[in-house]
C-alpha cells in the first residue's frame, strides 16, 4: 500500500469524434508539412495533454427553526448530479510554435457552428494502480465548451520554459464506475448505485424533538 496519491496514473484521450472528418485530411497535411510523427491530428493533441482537474463536490443544506430559536441543518432535495461542479479544465503543453493551440482553436470554432452537433457525447478518464490495471473509470456526458485560455506572444521573452494553455468545458452528467472483478465475472459498479437502507435510517433517532430545551 502507498501512503501517497500518484497524480500521473491516469488515461485521458479526446474521443475520435472530437475532430471531424474534414479536419483530419485538412490538419494531416499541417502534420506532414511540419514533419511530425504522429498518425493523425487527435493523436497529436492527445500528446499534448498536461493536466485534468477534477471538479469538486459541495453540499448545500436547510435550516429549520426549532424550539427556542435553535436551528437545525437538514439535506436539501435537489438531484446529486447537481452537487459537483459541473466545468472540466484541461491544461495543455504549448508546442510548435502554438500549432495545437490554432488546431485546438479551429477544431472548436468547426464544432460550435456544427448545427448537427450539440454536445460532445463524453469524455472518459481513467484511473490506474501502479502496476497500470485499470481501478476506475470516469465518464463525463453531454459536454460543451466553455473556453479556451489566451496565449501570450513575447518578442521580449527568449527562455525556453514551458508554456501551457487551458479549456473548460461544461458537462450534463457524471458517471464514476468501479471496474469490479471477481472469480467468476467481470463487472463494473457505478458510485451511484448505493443501496439506501430506509428501515435502518427511519430507526434512529436522527432529529430533536420539538421540546428540545424544556425544562
Amino acid at each position: 500500500m502507498r501512503l501517497n496519491a500518484q497524480n500521473n496514473q491516469f488515461i485521458f484521450l479526446l474521443p475520435v469524434d472530437f475532430v471531424s472528418k474534414d479536419l483530419y485530411s485538412k490538419f494531416q497535411k499541417v502534420l506532414d508539412n511540419n514533419h511530425m510523427p504522429y498518425d493523425n491530428v487527435l493523436d497529436y493533441i492527445n500528446s499534448t495533454i498536461k493536466e485534468i482537474i477534477f471538479p469538486n463536490l459541495s453540499f448545500d443544506a436547510k435550516k429549520m427553526t426549532f424550539w427556542k430559536g435553535k436551528q437545525i441543518e437538514y439535506k436539501e432535495t435537489s438531484n446529486v448530479f447537481d452537487k459537483f461542479q459541473n466545468e472540466l479544465d484541461m491544461t495543455f503543453k504549448a508546442v510548435d510554435s502554438y500549432i495545437n493551440y490554432f488546431i485546438l482553436v479551429e477544431i472548436l470554432i468547426e464544432y460550435y457552428l456544427n448545427n448537427r452537433a450539440q454536445y460532445i457525447p463524453y469524455f472518459s478518464l481513467q484511473i490506474l494502480d501502479k502496476h497500470g490495471n485499470l481501478i476506475y473509470t470516469i465518464l463525463f456526458k453531454d459536454i460543451i465548451l466553455k473556453s479556451i485560455s489566451e496565449v501570450r506572444l513575447s518578442y521580449q521573452q527568449q527562455d525556453a520554459s514551458e508554456k501551457t494553455f487551458s479549456i473548460t468545458f461544461r458537462y450534463n452528467w457524471i458517471d464514476i464506475i468501479w471496474e469490479l472483478k471477481d472469480e467468476h465475472k467481470d463487472e463494473s459498479k457505478s458510485i451511484f448505485d448505493i443501496p439506501i437502507d430506509s428501515n435502518y435510517r427511519d430507526s434512529q433517532s436522527d432529529f430533536p424533538d420539538k421540546t428540545f430545551g424544556q425544562t
